[in-house]
């Protein structure tokens, strides 16, 4: 990938995790309001339920016949929680923002410790060929561009609020432009490799598609019994860091053919079935989330 590439998913991931914490309301981390026990059942639900139904599904006899891209992109996306796009999704209705905000700034934070610890998990049991990421640069990568940007967000919310206050929404704005900007550049780059990856990964595909519908499984299984609170949950949970994947897609795997692609499959099967499932549950609660 260009240098070019590597800039832009790094600046919007760090606009992104800025606006968010800019945005952020201090009763956000007032966990009394939402029960501490359900946020903590959700956190072990998209950082660590995931990723390890993902490794378990790579350790299936029938995963040997999947691609390195595939195996690689499933990995990337099931260890990266906290996802931007599930957050502007849920964003139609005040009280399910609130919540998704919750869950994501939660989860970017407690990223920092699950993604080297499952990036050495990987490394261990080796489901992946050519998965070579040291938990360690993980970590700092982690760190540079969720921690960070989260934190000055916070800060400059806490010692400029009128600053924040006027420009948050601005802010919010750039940074879902740089995330559109972001795909679309993404796609564009590899649409010469992403049909191709679509056409001759069926299977890859097909375990995509498993990874998103039990994730999403397991975020409506864990949320609370509220009633936009599961589907809200549900989506955040099969929703994954793009962003993030993306990234370390770039510093990792640039030598893995098709990565990108890939990624961007996982992505796209994401929206579509977790749209669909919304609908679904949509249908028996007359409560719309899409």
């Amino acid at each position: 990938m260009p240098p070019i590439i590597t800039w832009l998913v790094s600046a919007t991931i760090f606009t992104v995790m800025f606006a968010l914490g800019l945005g952020l309301h201090g009763s956000s981390f007032a966990l009394t309001r939402h029960h501490p026990g359900v946020l903590s059942r959700i956190l072990i639900g998209t950082c660590l339920l995931v990723p390890l139904t993902g490794l378990l599904l790579l350790e299936l006899p029938v995963a040997e016949d999947l691609s390195t891209a595939a195996k690689f992109a499933i990995a990337l996306m099931v260890i990266c929680p906290s996802a931007p796009l599930a957050l502007r999704r849920a964003s139609a209705q005040s009280r399910s923002a609130e919540l998704a905000a919750r869950i994501q700034v939660s989860a970017a934070i407690v990223a920092i410790i699950t993604i080297p610890l499952l990036a050495q998990l990987f490394t261990a049991i080796k489901p992946v060929t050519g998965w070579n990421i040291s938990p360690v640069e993980v970590a700092l990568q982690v760190t540079r561009v969720q921690l960070i940007p989260l934190a000055a967000g916070l800060l400059v919310k806490t010692w400029r609020p009128a600053w924040a206050e006027r420009w948050s929404s601005t802010i919010n704005k750039v940074a879902t432009a740089l995330l559109v900007l972001m795909i679309v550049v993404l796609l564009v780059m590899t649409s010469g490799d992403l049909i191709p990856f679509l056409t001759k990964n069926s299977l890859g595909l097909v375990f995509m598609i498993a990874m998103v519908v039990i994730s999403f499984g397991i975020g409506y299984g864990l949320a609370g019994p509220g009633p936009n609170e599961r589907p809200v949950v549900a989506l955040v949970t099969s929703t994954r860091n793009l962003g993030l994947a993306a990234q370390l897609a770039v510093v990792y795997g640039s030598t893995i053919q098709g990565l990108i692609p890939a990624v961007l499959s996982y992505t796209l099967i994401s929206l579509v079935f977790s749209t669909i499932l919304l609908n679904l549950l949509a249908r028996r609660t007359n409560s719309p989330l899409s």
